[in-house]
């Protein structure tokens, strides 16, 4: 993957996204961990559902968008409270009840947030991720930028589950329109059918209330992902399919490159063939010419020598035309001619 990630660094500017996004993999899988992504809008609820996931209350919430970096949460057999901030800016966090060991949960900033690098930040983790938890809130569910990502984890090939959190803000018949909304503008616009659940985070993590949560769910769904096969071994798959898609959407742009340079060069081709037509054409028809003038030329040489036999020699001394006449006579019989013949070749 480094060589590729080398070779299309040569490729130029148009493939250097695609490039980062190789030298990510490369260091996901050193790493080994199979990666969660918890995405949505930045108050949807994302780090309350993701508290829920692992009962308990670990990361910071509030009502306005608090997850400004990337939140991993590794595996760990006791939980780890004060974050260790890496060189990159991720916090990393440790917890047991991740899912299962090498199973790391990331907290993404939200998307929609009316902080810019926020959702720079979460777009430019989403094509790291195994599985993507995409989180959205049962009162506004389906915004457009919601449309764009939900396409964007589409185009990365990755496995989505639909979190329509916050449902205890609704009531019954209210929750299963917005579900059968979700369920039709997923299948509609992105031409998917991903798996949906609805859950109220808040209600699940007051133990009162935890089962009525329907966070339980989701926790048993992510068991039987992860008990198909090793994390480790479905990270490898997950981030070897994400590089098959880049290196195909690369090919196919070398081949569009090729496909135009093919055309220009024959264009510039057919321009050549033109070209030599022409000159040959014009390098005719400057022969023509040139021999045109030199008849031209040839015959004025012949019209003086006559005129000059006729009007001036030896034998009319004394009778020859005054000079005047001799003057209008020349120019309208030896000159005049040539310049009507060559005026009409240049015209022709």
């Amino acid at each position: 993957l480094n060589d590729i990630a080398t070779t299309l660094d040569e490729i130029g500017t148009d493939a250097a996204e695609d490039r980062r996004r190789l030298l990510d993999i490369v260091q996901d899988l050193r790493t080994m961990f199979f990666m969660v992504a918890v995405i949505g809008e930045f108050n949807a609820g994302k780090s309350t559902f993701v508290n829920a996931l692992l009962e308990d209350q670990l990361l910071p919430t509030g009502i306005t968008p608090t997850t400004e970096t990337i939140e991993l949460i590794r595996y760990a057999e006791q939980p780890i409270r004060k974050p260790t901030v890496r060189e990159d800016g991720i916090r990393e966090w440790g917890h047991p009840n991740t899912g299962a060991v090498g199973v790391a949960i990331v907290d993404t900033p939200g998307t929609g947030s009316v902080f810019q690098q926020h959702e720079e930040r979460a777009k430019t983790f989403l094509h790291r991720s195994d599985l993507v938890l995409f989180v959205l809130s049962a009162k506004r569910a389906f915004g457009e930028t919601e449309r764009l990502y939900l396409d964007l984890a589409k185009q990365y090939g990755k496995k989505v589950v639909l979190i329509l959190n916050q449902i205890d803000l609704l009531a019954p018949d209210e929750q299963a329109q917005v579900r059968q909304f979700v369920e039709k503008q997923a299948r509609d616009l992105l031409g998917i059918e991903p798996l949906i659940f609805t859950v109220s985070a808040k209600l699940a993590l007051d133990e009162s209330t935890r089962e009525q949560g329907g966070i339980d769910a989701v926790r048993a769904h992510l068991r039987g992902v992860y008990a198909q096969a090793p994390p480790a071994r479905q990270k490898l798959l997950a981030q070897l399919d994400t590089a098959t898609r880049i290196l195909q959407k690369q090919l196919d742009a070398v081949k569009e490159r090729a496909k135009l340079v093919t055309l220009d060069t024959t264009k510039v081709r057919d321009v050549e063939t033109e070209l030599e037509q022409q000159a040959l054409g014009l390098e005719s028809q400057l022969v023509a010419t040139r021999a045109e003038i030199d008849t031209i030329l040839e015959n004025l040489r012949q019209r003086g020598i006559a005129f000059i036999d006729s009007n001036l020699s030896v034998k009319l001394i004394g009778r020859a035309p005054s000079r005047d006449k001799l003057q209008a006579e020349f120019q309208d019989v030896v000159i005049g001619r040539s310049l009507r013949d060559l005026t009409e070749i240049s015209n022709s």
